[in-house]
């Protein structure tokens, strides 16, 4: 549940289109219940939907070579899942698993693309989703290749900020309980490895941790770790 405005308000890609292109898209989906631990698709499969969330989250991951999930995106209200597989009849490149009771609105990739050609307005703004939603993902990649596991800690730690980060008066609130395991699967580390530079930013008073939730005490210092400071915010969400 949330606690407050988050830090940041993300304008989602739903609600960047008109009211008209709204409703019109919605036309073409079927609104369906799903319940938290369901897995909507799997890596490697043949892609026949993509989602828009209504109300929920469902969390994107890709398994590594050494047969280690790796989580990468976490979306929520009104973000689509599965973009990735429009405009290409290649499979699905991840698997997406519901983790909380979420309500979606299903779209057939077909249907989907035969709308594109009916408007400009909603084909435009998917391929600039895809776009970004790409120029998300390697700039994920950059931080962990750039700056090894303790930048790509960091990196998740601001995005986590960005995308649910409440002001308060102490630093910044991660609006979601993370554990240390969880927090592992975003960088493709270990849960030890986590524990390890988790206490090194508290013995630091970067971050303490407060009923579950992580406190972010000095965020410039993680920032200037990474020479952050160009990147869009819309690229340095967890989403």
């Amino acid at each position: 549940m949330k606690m407050g405005k988050t830090l940041a308000e993300k304008v989602t890609f739903f609600k960047q289109l008109s009211k008209d292109n709204q409703k019109s898209l919605l036309l073409h989906g079927t609104e369906i219940q799903v319940r938290a631990g369901h897995t909507l698709f799997y890596e490697g499969e043949e892609a026949k939907y993509i989602y828009l969330i209504r109300r929920g989250q469902v969390r994107l991951s890709k398994m590594t070579m050494d047969d280690k999930k790796f989580f990468l995106h976490l979306k929520q209200d009104d973000d689509i899942v599965g973009e990735f597989s429009l405009f290409n009849d290649m499979n699905v490149s991840m698997t997406a698993d519901i983790i909380v009771d979420s309500t979606l609105v299903r779209f057939d990739i077909k249907e989907l693309e035969a709308l594109f050609t009916q408007n400009g307005e909603i084909a435009v703004a998917f391929i600039k989703l895809f776009a970004r939603n790409t120029q998300a993902t390697q700039a994920k990649f950059s931080d962990l290749l750039l700056y090894g596991k303790t930048g790509a800690f960091y990196s998740i730690l601001i995005r986590f900020a960005n995308s649910y980060g409440v002001n308060r008066k102490e630093g910044i609130l991660i609006d979601m309980k993370l554990t240390n395991q969880d927090l592992a699967h975003f960088i493709g580390t270990s849960r030890e490895t986590v524990n390890r530079m988790l206490n090194d930013l508290k013995r630091e008073q970067i971050v303490k941790v407060q009923r579950g939730h992580i406190i972010i005490m000095d965020i410039q210092y993680l920032k200037r770790h990474l020479h952050c400071g160009k990147c869009p915010l819309e690229i340095c969400t967890i989403s």
